[in-house]
């Protein structure tokens, strides 16, 4: 398949803030964080701090890469009985398993293991996967093999080889996190933004939207958004490239391969960011024909851009 120009969409603040706005930043999980506050703010380092210190403690929860993580511990254990999470991960866990049903497996947060035979996770490889090795770790990949229980917060694999990665979901969850912290301390106003999940609330914001490449400012349209959440998955985003092709780190569990069809990117709007973040990967999956009637079976407010094609 060749690629010609692929169109995606990246979302950035345009416009609609006073000039006493509070604007906060710093990194978390592999990415970066931003806030703005649209009112004033006593002590702005001190709430950085505070917000810094949040993003730290759902690294430790949801990281595949810190071993003592508790998504980590849990995919360590071989018990197959309910086992105790934070009520983080059980929250996470449930919309991921909705998000599961609606888009027919497409979004499937099981393929933890697959995930790193391609490379996608903490082992990077620079070859292919055999089909063998395929075949071994999708014995123990099925979202259907995964039960959640939120009173009191807990998981259930029914594969004791059964492992879940979240992180398709988990800037999302981030962003919800944080925003309603703030608006919980009296911050009405805020647009917080984690890894691109994007939540405006308290106002109308004006967000604009561009391609990847798209110098500063550059953009094509733009988007008002008011007490709601946007994501976007791509192709684009992550891949590696393997004999002139571009595979990437988006995998269809289906095939047990990174998806090639010609959809770059779904961007999706919601009420809360990790709702949208568990749909836009699962719509990307299913392509763009079955995509759009998913989103519209659902009633999910979605983007679909593609690429052209020599």
């Amino acid at each position: 398949m060749e690629r010609s120009t692929a169109i995606a969409l990246a979302l950035i603040l345009l416009a609609g803030c006073s000039r006493s706005a509070t604007k906060l930043e710093g990194t978390t999980m592999n990415t970066s964080w931003r806030v703005t506050i649209d009112e004033s703010v006593g002590d702005a380092s001190a709430l950085r701090d505070a917000i810094q210190t949040k993003l730290d403690h759902l690294e430790q929860v949801f990281s595949n890469w810190r071993s003592d993580s508790a998504v980590c511990v849990w995919n360590a254990s071989r018990s197959t009985d309910f086992q105790q999470v934070p009520r983080e991960v059980a929250e996470v866990v449930s919309v991921a398993l909705q998000a599961a049903r609606d888009t027919n497996g497409a979004l499937d947060v099981t393929l933890a293991p697959l995930i790193d035979l391609w490379g996608f996770g903490p082992t990077k490889r620079d070859h292919l996967p055999t089909d063998a090795a395929i075949k071994a770790v999708m014995n123990h990949c099925d979202w259907q093999k995964l039960e959640v229980k939120l009173e009191p917060p807990m998981l259930r694999k029914a594969d004791p080889l059964l492992e879940i990665n979240l992180s398709t979901l988990v800037e999302g969850y981030a962003s919800d996190v944080i925003a309603d912290w703030l608006q919980a301390h009296g911050y009405s106003r805020v647009l917080v933004d984690v890894g691109g999940a994007i939540n405006a609330r308290g106002k109308t914001w004006l967000i604009a939207v561009q391609t990847p490449n798209a110098a500063t400012g550059e953009h094509f349209t733009t988007v008002p958004m008011h007490d709601e959440a946007v994501t976007t998955a791509g192709t684009y985003r992550k891949h590696f490239e393997h004999q002139g092709r571009q595979l990437s780190h988006i995998l269809d569990p289906r095939t047990s391969r990174p998806v090639e069809h010609s959809l770059v990117s779904v961007t999706v709007f919601a009420k809360r960011a990790v709702i949208a973040d568990g749909f836009d990967t699962g719509l990307l999956v299913l392509g763009p024909q079955t995509g759009r009637e998913t989103a519209q079976k659902l009633g999910v407010r979605a983007v679909f851009v593609e690429e052209t094609r020599n």
